[in-house]
């Protein structure tokens, strides 16, 4: 019986990777893994963005509907010329945004921690409108919420929603003309954690580049970059 001697090439046979070869792997793989974990974050997008995102667009289309409701606020439209012939109090009555109360025929309803049902008006009813709480109870009964409602004082958080959110500074955010500066927290743990957004008399809602009601400049950055992420062109 022959045996067949297989002649190998020990040129090949022994050969290792060199240093730029390995080097050059390294470099592939960390490029797949960077792809990977930009991808995997798009999955799992940030919750404080997510939250806030959600209840900014929520209170942004309470808002607008509070603004186009004749039974809260004055819809008639006043030429300057108009609005000069009017006295003080006349103008005082108009009641078209929040720089003055709702008109008498306003109304809001929601639900105390106890689960009974409680209503907001001029008269007669649990709690009395104001300039100043309007806005908050309308919200507070336009939104789900949960527990305790607190629009009189600020001792505390307003409201809590059912996605957990919280909101704060509804009434010290007012600077006397009739826009706040409201506060929202993802994780409702209190106002310095939140994330500030700006309501205007006229309706118009808008979040800060800069905070001055949360303290915390680091989180307002974050949540203007989130709304500039939001309308540019991709």
């Amino acid at each position: 019986m022959k045996h067949i001697k297989v002649h190998t090439n020990e040129k090949y046979s022994n050969r290792a990777f060199t240093l730029a070869e390995t080097l050059l792997t390294l470099a592939i793989i960390g490029v797949v893994m960077a792809l990977m974990l930009r991808a995997l974050s798009r999955v799992n997008p940030d919750k404080d963005k997510v939250l806030f995102i959600k209840s900014y667009h929520a209170v942004e289309a309470v808002v607008a509907d509070i603004m186009n409701d004749g039974t809260k606020y004055d819809q008639n439209y006043y030429s300057p010329q108009q609005l000069n012939l009017m006295t003080a109090e006349e103008k005082a009555n108009l009641r078209m945004d929040f720089s003055t109360k709702p008109m008498d025929t306003a109304k809001a309803s929601y639900t105390d921690e106890n689960g009974k049902v409680k209503t907001v008006c001029k008269t007669g009813c649990d709690k009395t409108f104001t300039q100043a709480n309007a806005l908050c109870y309308f919200l507070a009964d336009s939104l789900n919420t949960v527990g305790n409602i607190n629009c009189d004082n600020n001792t505390a958080m307003n409201f809590k929603i059912s996605t957990g959110v919280c909101f704060y500074n509804m009434l010290d955010g007012n600077d006397g003309d009739g826009t706040f500066n409201i506060v929202i927290d993802p994780n409702c743990v209190g106002k310095s954690s939140g994330y500030e957004v700006k309501i205007f008399k006229d309706g118009k809602v808008t979040v800060p580049d800069t905070q001055s009601q949360t303290g915390n400049a680091t989180n307002q950055t974050r949540a203007y970059q989130w709304m500039l992420d939001q309308t540019q062109v991709k």
